[in-house]
């Protein structure tokens, strides 16, 4: 679920970046294309948390601290590389990245039903063509991730 919403995520920021590029340069676009950079922002506020784009290297983690996927995913490695059960501490840990996880989500669909619903409406108001949010497993053109 959090690869699908970053994919979501890029899918709108790059609907977002074609809008503004269409937009005629005026003081009644200007409106708009702030909202746009607003709702940008918090969008790559949710996508950060998920994951770093930083990232494409193993020794990029170096220098860039590693967020939720990698965490999810050097959790994995330790507990499958094990010949026990995981342990109690990486249990704790799954329930924390768990938690964090849902966070997260819920952070991207209140966006969605929110700033994004806002956003909309003001482009409709402006006869614009509004942003919609693909379903999950369909957005974007080039997936961000699906490791």
């Amino acid at each position: 679920r959090v690869y699908d919403a970053v994919n979501q995520i890029q899918d709108v920021r790059g609907q977002l970046s074609g809008l503004k590029r269409r937009l005629p340069e005026n003081a009644s676009a200007k409106n708009i294309v702030s909202s746009a950079d607003d709702l940008e922002k918090k969008l790559v506020a949710v996508r950060d948390g998920i994951l770093n784009l930083d990232i494409s290297a193993n020794e990029d983690s170096l220098a860039y601290p590693p967020q939720l996927d990698a965490k999810l995913a050097f959790l994995a490695m330790d507990a499958g590389s094990a010949d026990s059960a995981p342990t109690e501490a990486e249990q704790r840990q799954l329930e924390r990245l768990k938690r964090q996880s849902g966070e997260l989500l819920a952070k991207w669909e209140d966006l969605q039903r929110r700033d994004l619903a806002a956003f909309q409406k003001m482009a409709a108001e402006g006869s614009l063509s509004t942003v919609m949010v693909p379903p999950a497993g369909r957005a974007a053109e080039e997936p961000v991730a699906a490791h």
